[in-house]
């Protein structure tokens, strides 16, 4: 079947570039410039297209979930990639937070509201996430 026939794939991609209202916005805004972060937010598109930051406010609320080591500032599509996928893999998994293939060329490419929607998803899986008892 083609992906892009099937009235699925159509509406996810309706929602993924479905426009967030002012509101949402600003409340995304707000909460990311409650996370320290290690370089200055000039374009948030731009500056969060290689996942270092998003890997840096989720380990501001879960420092365990994530290892910073692991992402590196990224300039090219390819390394930018690579970090979200790891991200992915490796962490976002674990916080039931699924961010599709075409989602991570999006913001990757660094496309207008894509790391907002994205930031959204996370904020409500952070405050829904329960880590594991020590026992595990």
């Amino acid at each position: 079947s083609s992906r892009g026939s099937s009235g699925c794939a159509a509406q996810a991609a309706g929602a993924m570039e479905g426009r967030l209202d002012d509101d949402q916005l600003q409340a995304i805004y707000t909460w990311v410039d409650q996370v320290p972060l290690s370089r200055p937010k000039r374009n948030i598109a731009r500056d969060f297209s290689d996942g270092v930051l998003f890997a840096e406010i989720v380990h501001h609320y879960h420092p365990r979930l994530v290892d910073l080591h692991n992402y590196s500032a990224a300039n090219g599509l390819k390394q930018k990639t690579y970090n979200w996928e790891t991200l992915q893999k490796k962490t976002l998994r674990r916080l039931k937070l699924v961010v599709t293939p075409d989602e991570i060329q999006a913001v990757a490419a660094g496309q207008q509201h894509q790391i907002e929607r994205l930031l959204l998803r996370l904020k409500t899986r952070l405050a829904a996430y329960q880590p594991p008892s020590r026992g595990d």
